[in-house]
């Protein structure tokens, strides 16, 4: 049986969109408007949809995103933005309540 956490109590917000793609890590950078996370950078949301100059970002609830270097481990776990579409364990990083990890997909699921 397959278990999805994916949307589960997400809450969206719509802000301008400086080049961050899809299920890419994101954080503010000016009044409503979001750009990439780089390296080491807590998430602040992830792009969920985009549209023209503007994306949908989630900024609570269930994700499921790509990891690079050690799988993070369930429970609170420190993460971080790669500076690409990944996150990664870090220590001293803003901790998230992880779910679920997919040690041959190489995602991890937690809650923003």
């Amino acid at each position: 049986m397959l278990i999805s956490y994916d949307s589960i109590g997400q809450v969206c917000v719509t802000c301008q969109n400086s080049g961050v793609q899809l299920n890419q890590p994101c954080k503010m950078s000016t009044n409503c408007t979001i750009t990439a996370c780089q390296d080491a950078d807590d998430l602040e949301g992830v792009v969920v949809a985009t549209r023209g100059n503007l994306a949908t970002v989630a900024v609570k609830g269930f994700v499921t995103l790509p990891y690079t270097g050690t799988a993070p481990n369930l429970g609170y776990c420190p993460i971080a933005a790669t500076g690409t579409n990944k996150v990664k364990k870090l220590e001293g990083a803003r901790e998230y309540v992880v779910f679920s990890v997919d040690s041959n997909k190489k995602t991890v699921t937690f809650c923003l």
